[in-house]
């Protein structure tokens, strides 16, 4: 997970000893192929609601990028949550990532519940986005764009 994370984003935002207690007290999410993980997605519950999560991290390494593998994993993964008592999930996004706000918005259906300036730091502001999963209605019927290539294995929940 360590690999795919600085290969999405340059950086690593996953330690060893933030990843223990994702794993341990999470909800993770893996894409994998050829017995290989290729991409994964971790939720925290809402300490005051439980029905809420909040989307830590999603990420797909380099290799599998662009080919709607990211767009899969978060459909089957909302889907879980929807389908196991979840009601809200909640994500924040630098207002100038066109790309995550088109998929997180336009093809999901997530809206801006806040504006955050300076979430991360000086200047680095955030959207704070939440998708309504009572309302929402998964499946690639109403999503066609998010049909990815074969992979393999495919999907797991950890």
């Amino acid at each position: 997970m360590l690999e795919i994370d600085y290969d999405a984003f340059d950086e690593n935002l996953l330690s060893n000893w933030s990843l223990v207690p994702y794993l341990r007290y999470g909800h993770i999410f893996g894409l994998f192929a050829c017995n290989s993980l290729k991409g994964f997605a971790i939720f925290m519950k809402e300490w005051d609601n439980p029905r809420f999560a909040y989307l830590v991290e999603i990420a797909v390494e380099k290799e599998s990028q662009e080919k709607g593998y990211g767009c899969h994993l978060l459909l089957k993964s909302l889907a879980h949550l929807k389908n196991n008592g979840l009601s809200s999930v909640f994500l924040t996004v630098d207002p100038n990532n066109l790309r995550a706000r088109h998929i997180y918005c336009d093809k999901f259906g997530f809206k801006l519940a806040e504006y955050r300036k300076n979430e991360y730091g000086q200047g680095r502001d955030r959207m704070f986005l939440q998708l309504n999963l009572e309302n929402w209605t998964p499946g690639f019927s109403e999503h066609p764009s998010l049909e990815p290539e074969p992979l393999g294995e495919g999907f797991m929940e950890e």
